[in-house]
């Protein structure tokens, strides 16, 4: 095992107050690619670049060609993703007590599937829709199985559109989430970052709110955090054959 895989084992053996934070590179790892990438054909086939069509206004002019997009992207790559043993390895070490919460900025539920279950989605989560006019929340399944290009909502027969809980570019993120995440970060003895979500809202100020001395930076290629973190723990192989690594007594 590697120095640095030694330290961070010593350290989850320490601490009952740990704080995960997971981004993209985390979930390629259980099948589900990062749907904002695009090949040479994309723009033959959406015409639009995935940053056009994640923003509110476009979902509301062009709505059919953001559900192509969404159902091809995202929903269709959702339905095969399946939980790594990375993210088996959380929901062990939740199970155990060490483990307090997992933030993420990720929205493809796979780390509930996996059997984790404080999980705060900061961007919001694909397993559920809801009406943009009577507010109704629905599951996956309803945008998933709609018989029609663009969902209508059938509850009282509103009529109105169905839309992912997701983020979209334009609109405020939860403040009331963003502050239960916060007081984890700062409960918290061990936190440890997926590098892959540091570029992402409200990463970086959740890791700059951390007060102790554990910060675990995974993954990740220099950077300017570098400074800030007790540990880097760089290209060291997945994460499933990082945590492969570790032992955890239940």
């Amino acid at each position: 095992m590697d120095v640095e895989l030694h330290v961070l084992q010593k350290w989850i053996n320490e601490s009952d107050n740990i704080v995960f934070v997971s981004g993209k590179d985390f979930s390629k790892e259980a099948g589900f690619p990062d749907y904002r990438e695009m090949d040479e054909d994309f723009l033959k086939t959406f015409k639009y670049t995935p940053d056009q069509m994640l923003c509110l206004t476009f979902l509301q002019r062009y709505p059919m060609f953001f559900y192509r997009y969404y159902r091809a992207k995202i929903l269709a790559p959702v339905l095969e993703a399946k939980p790594s043993p990375a993210h088996e390895f959380l929901a062990r070490l939740e199970e155990a007590g060490k483990l307090k919460a997992i933030l993420t900025v990720n929205i493809d539920g796979i780390h509930q599937e996996a059997g984790s279950r404080e999980v705060l989605e900061m961007h919001g989560s694909v397993m559920r829709s809801w009406c943009a006019k009577c507010e109704k929340y629905l599951d996956f399944f309803y945008i998933a199985d709609s018989p029609t290009p663009i969902p209508y909502c059938n509850v009282d027969m509103c009529g109105d559109y169905v839309r992912p809980d997701i983020v979209l570019k334009e609109e405020p993120y939860d403040l009331e989430l963003i502050g239960r995440a916060m007081d984890y970060v700062k409960a918290c003895d061990t936190l440890i970052i997926d590098g892959s979500a540091l570029g992402e809202f409200p990463v970086p100020n959740l890791m700059k709110a951390y007060q102790g001395h554990k910060l675990v930076l995974m993954n990740t290629a220099p950077l300017v955090f570098d400074s800030r973190a007790g540990l880097t723990i760089r290209n060291s192989g997945s994460y499933s054959e990082i945590f492969s690594q570790l032992q955890l007594d239940l």
